[in-house]
């Protein structure tokens, strides 16, 4: 198959090999985008898994025009909005229980070098407004076309240009002062593909 297009049409046709050339494809980006909700890695791969058996279960459904990988993201991005929700109702729960949930932290050494601009670069990109961060992100670590976010994210095309914009004017203002060799996008852009090692 040469086009993604073919891929759709394969999948609706039951071709269980376009199912898992697209699985291989996005499974883990998918992951890493579906993580920035459920701060897990497990509950992550399982809901992305559950979006992968949808969408072969609905293949049949699918619309042969539209891009996968918008409506990959968008599956997952409802899946974590659920599960979320979910949360929600269990820590409700708990608290009335008078059971609070125990954190663990899970933490990995970097090198010395990078710690202090990492953690910085993190907590900036975190603290930017929720619109702009979420597509800050879909385009930087997800490699998403500002068409395709505006379609993820129920917005426009000139909205997501708009938000683009913003992040990068409050990441460059938070972080230029102290750190002006480090600064540069494609640098912060890099900052969450080690989002679960720790740096402190």
């Amino acid at each position: 198959m040469d086009t993604k297009k073919e891929y759709v049409q394969g999948i609706i046709n039951g071709n269980q090999r376009a199912f898992k050339a697209v699985f291989l494809r996005h499974y883990e980006p998918l992951c890493n985008f579906c993580w920035r909700y459920t701060r897990s890695k497990a509950i992550s791969e399982d809901l992305v898994q559950e979006a992968f058996s949808d969408l072969w279960d609905l293949r049949e459904t699918l619309d042969p025009d539209k891009k996968l990988r918008v409506y990959l993201y968008q599956a997952v991005k409802n899946k974590a909005y659920d599960y979320l929700a979910h949360q929600k109702v269990v820590r409700r729960y708990e608290a009335d229980q008078s059971h609070g949930p125990k954190k663990v932290a899970h933490q990995k050494k970097i090198t010395q070098e990078d710690k202090t601009f990492i953690k910085a670069a993190r907590r900036a990109i975190a603290d930017l407004p929720p619109r702009a961060r979420q597509t800050y992100l879909l385009h930087r670590e997800d490699g998403l076309t500002y068409r395709e976010i505006a379609e993820v994210m129920d917005i426009t095309v000139k909205t997501v240009e708009s938000q683009m914009s913003r992040a990068l004017d409050i990441l460059r203002g938070r972080l230029r002062n102290d750190f002006p060799a480090q600064v540069t996008s494609r640098t912060i852009a890099k900052i969450f593909s080690i989002q679960q090692t720790g740096t402190d």
